[in-house]
């Protein structure tokens, strides 16, 4: 299975809450899953690889998961790419979000390639492995993008291995992903690299010289984000951005958890989302659609995320105010695996995780 759309943008504030529902697409696999954090925790910035037990491979995937996504375009360069592969006898689910900015060019030209790239460089289906082939495509697309445009785009990847219960995480800038457990607190995946609210990305750029201040209105008053000049991009680190130069990074941030054994859902989403919904909102509507679909959930999400940033002006209401994509992955033990599934709070069979 397989979907492509396209997308991108630059940077925002946070949210409110209040919603409603729309439209979107579809795809059905079979998967593995992982864990999450409550609001606001972020794990460390550069993930090692932790040796634990390796992971059991049976015959048969212990997960299964269905992939559902919604996308409203606003200057279309929103992209996102899934895809469903055999690593080294495990089944390997994969998705991908790409929001660029500056132009559609960068978010094309990894919905193209970056997956590619990414199954390429895996030598298995462990964490490990895909986390390191996560950083190699990176780093790849981002020197390709640079020699054919200035435009950059924002990176997050979800690999989940559907027989081992490994979910591994790779992102580059403010697509954010949060795994919601059936209850409880979620784990936020992924991490933010805006300059507006990463203090680390703020002290590397200002220690290699680079210029932080807000663009300005007519009036000449600061306004929207902080950037970073030249280029006055609003996060510090993608893939592309050729006019910012070195201060833009194309080292991802990775982690990997283990599905917990209630299963959980997966989102991953361009900040047409976050700027607009807390990820406690996006958790509470996942969970009071459990029973739906995942197409269903992603749609009633993107759309109450629009009317949301419509709250105080219905002018154009129900257009997106930015590129807003989403994709959600719901995860749940096979039949066979369920049979034989004990207690606990990760994955059965001894996830061999790689651990921020």
């Amino acid at each position: 299975w397989r979907a492509a759309n396209t997308g991108a943008r630059r940077g925002r504030g946070r949210p409110i809450e209040t919603g409603a529902p729309a439209r979107a697409g579809r795809a059905e696999i079979e998967t593995a899953g992982p864990a999450r954090a409550s609001e606001g925790e972020i794990a460390t910035s550069e993930a090692k690889a932790i040796k634990g037990d390796e992971a059991t491979v049976t015959d048969e995937p212990n997960w299964v998961c269905e992939v559902g996504q919604a996308q409203r375009d606003l200057k279309g360069e929103d992209c996102f790419d899934t895809r469903r592969v055999t690593l080294s006898g495990e089944d390997v689910a994969v998705i991908m979000v790409a929001d660029g900015h500056g132009g559609s060019a960068a978010s094309r030209h990894c919905r193209k390639h970056l997956l590619d790239y990414y199954i390429a460089a895996a030598g298995d289906g462990s964490a490990a492995s895909l986390l390191g082939a996560g950083a190699t495509a990176c780093q790849q697309v981002h020197e390709e993008v640079k020699r054919i445009t200035n435009a950059g785009s924002t990176v997050t990847i979800i690999a989940l291995n559907l027989t081992r219960g490994e979910l591994a995480v790779v992102n580059l800038g403010d697509s954010e992903a949060w795994l919601v457990p059936p209850s409880g607190s979620s784990v936020r995946l992924s991490e933010d690299h805006r300059l507006d609210t990463s203090e680390p990305e703020r002290a590397r750029v200002r220690g290699m010289g680079g210029h932080l201040s807000h663009a300005r209105n007519r009036a000449g008053d600061p306004a929207g984000p902080l950037r970073l000049w030249p280029g006055g991009v609003a996060q510090a680190r993608s893939v592309g951005d050729a006019d910012v130069g070195d201060y833009i990074l194309a080292r991802p941030y990775v982690r990997s958890l283990c599905v917990p054994t209630g299963g959980c859902d997966v989102v991953v989403a361009s900040d047409g989302i976050w700027d607009a919904l807390y990820s406690s909102a996006v958790a509470s509507s996942l969970r009071s659609m459990r029973r739906q679909s995942a197409s269903l959930a992603a749609t009633a999400i993107i759309d109450r995320a629009i009317n949301q940033r419509h709250a105080y002006d219905c002018h154009g209401y129900l257009q997106p105010r930015d590129d807003t994509t989403i994709l959600v992955m719901r995860i749940r033990r096979s039949n066979s695996a369920a049979d034989v599934a004990g207690g606990g709070a990760s994955s059965g069979g001894g996830c061999g995780c790689v651990v921020s």
